[in-house]
C-alpha cells in the first residue's frame, strides 16, 4: 500500500494537489460578511476599551498578546458560544488523510460543536495569527486552508467551512465550499468601522453553526 505523500503550507501546492480554484465571489462569504447585529452595553463598553488597546498598543503585540489582549476578547464580545452547541478552541491538532495526502495542523483558534469533555467535534471555522510575512512556512493563509480541507474530509457534510487569517491588525475571512475559495478584502482591526464588523462576522458564526444544527 503506497504511503500517504506530505505536503507544506504553501497555498499553490494545496491548490494543486486538491483542484482548488480561486473565485472572486461566493454567496456563502458575501451573506456572512453582510452580517448587521446590536451590542449590548456590556458589549459596547468591552468593545471599547479592546478599540483603544488595539489603537495604542496593537502594533506592539506578540502573537500571544494577540491572542490574549485582542482575540479571545472579540470572540467574547461577539457571543460566539453556546453551552452544548458551539464552543471557542485554541490551539488544536487537526489531522486526516485526504486524497492520498497527510495533512495535518494546529489550529490556533477554531470555532466548533463541542464534544462532552471539552474537545471539537465537528469544526466550521478556523483562525490563523499572523505570522512574519507571507512565504514563511508557517504562512496563516496557508494553514488555515489546510484546516478547512481536513474539515471536509472530517465533517463528511459537504456544507461550507469559514475561516480567517491575520497579518498584523489586518484580517481576512473565507470561505471553501467543494474546490471553490474564496476571501475577502482586508478588514483593519485599528479602524473602529472594521473592528465592528470583525465582532458582526465573527457573531455571524454562531447563527451559521445553529442553522446548520436545525437543517
Amino acid at each position: 500500500m503506497e504511503s500517504p505523500k506530505k505536503i507544506g503550507f504553501d497555498l499553490n501546492q494545496l491548490a494543486e494537489a486538491f483542484g482548488l480554484a480561486r473565485v472572486r465571489q461566493s454567496d456563502d462569504l458575501d451573506k456572512w460578511l453582510s452580517a448587521r447585529y446590536e451590542l449590548n452595553a456590556m458589549e459596547s463598553e468591552l468593545f471599547e476599551s479592546v478599540a483603544t488597546e488595539l489603537q495604542d498598543d496593537g502594533d506592539y503585540w506578540n502573537e500571544e498578546e494577540l491572542k490574549i489582549q485582542f482575540i479571545g476578547l472579540a470572540f467574547r464580545i461577539a457571543g460566539v458560544t453556546v453551552k452544548n452547541k458551539i464552543k471557542v478552541f485554541y490551539e488544536r491538532p487537526l489531522a486526516a488523510e485526504v486524497n492520498g495526502y497527510d495533512l495535518a495542523v494546529i489550529s490556533d483558534c477554531l470555532v466548533a460543536t463541542p464534544r462532552p469533555f471539552h474537545a471539537p467535534r465537528n469544526p466550521y471555522f478556523f483562525l490563523q495569527e499572523f505570522k512574519k510575512k507571507r512565504g514563511d512556512k508557517k504562512d496563516p493563509e496557508a494553514q488555515m486552508l489546510t484546516a478547512m480541507l481536513i474539515a471536509q474530509e472530517l465533517n463528511q457534510d459537504g456544507l461550507p467551512l469559514y475561516g480567517g487569517f491575520l497579518f498584523g491588525s489586518n484580517w481576512q475571512f473565507a470561505t471553501l465550499v467543494g474546490q471553490n475559495y474564496c476571501h475577502s478584502r482586508q478588514f483593519d482591526a485599528t479602524n473602529r468601522d472594521d473592528l465592528l464588523q470583525i465582532i458582526f462576522v465573527l457573531r455571524g458564526l454562531r447563527d451559521v453553526i445553529l442553522n446548520r444544527a436545525t437543517a
